[in-house]
């Protein structure tokens, strides 16, 4: 694999680009507050739109610390401690999930399958994923071990959704911080994401 290597010239410029990203993705966090706080749009759909305006935000001031404009974490950071991954290939699963979740407090991110999970999982860090067991493309269990593998995602806490446990022990604690029988009340799963985000 080859590594790129920038001039100090490029990496201003870069530094520039990342800093006009995160200016822009304030404002349009900010004007989409407004701009919900006027509207007739369903507290749901407002609070999607929310976290998804709140999440580039984040990632453009991750940005900025990343290419060494600071070094200080951005304001706002902690809350990708609170950041929780969702796959499942039922919508009405994971539109369950993400309300129960956003409202607990999450920031939430959702995927489709087992590939969309890998992918969104690098991009976006979570402290938790809640990851469906039987999907197209990659099953719960191989995306898991997808995502574990990754470096900065070694650590992440992956919790089952099984809608027919068990679960083999062996991959409880090899891959899985905890198990949830699917579907599960309100209140278990979010008692479940709040002690893997927290671990």
């Amino acid at each position: 694999m080859t590594s790129l290597h920038f001039s100090l010239e490029q990496m201003a410029r870069l530094r520039d680009c990342a800093r006009r990203l995160e200016g822009q993705a304030a404002a349009s966090e900010d004007a989409l507050g407004l701009l919900l706080a006027n509207s007739q749009i369903d507290a749901d759909t407002a609070g999607q739109l929310r976290a998804a305006a709140r999440e580039h935000r984040i990632a453009a001031s991750r940005l900025m610390v990343d290419l060494g404009d600071r070094q200080d974490r951005p304001d706002g950071e902690r809350s990708m401690h609170h950041a929780v991954l969702v796959v499942d290939d039922y919508q009405d699963s994971r539109e369950f999930m993400s309300m129960v979740l956003h409202n607990a407090g999450f920031i939430v991110r959702t995927a489709r399958n087992g590939l969309e999970a890998v992918i969104a999982a690098y991009e976006m860090q979570p402290a938790v994923i809640v990851m469906d067991m039987v999907m197209p493309v990659l099953d719960g269990v191989e995306a898991t071990r997808l995502i574990k593998a990754i470096d900065t995602l070694r650590d992440a806490r992956v919790i089952a959704y099984a809608a027919q446990p068990p679960i083999d022990p062996k991959l409880t604690g090899e891959l899985f911080s905890a198990v949830l029988s699917k579907p599960s009340p309100p209140d278990v799963v979010v008692a479940a994401v709040q002690r893997c985000a927290r671990a």
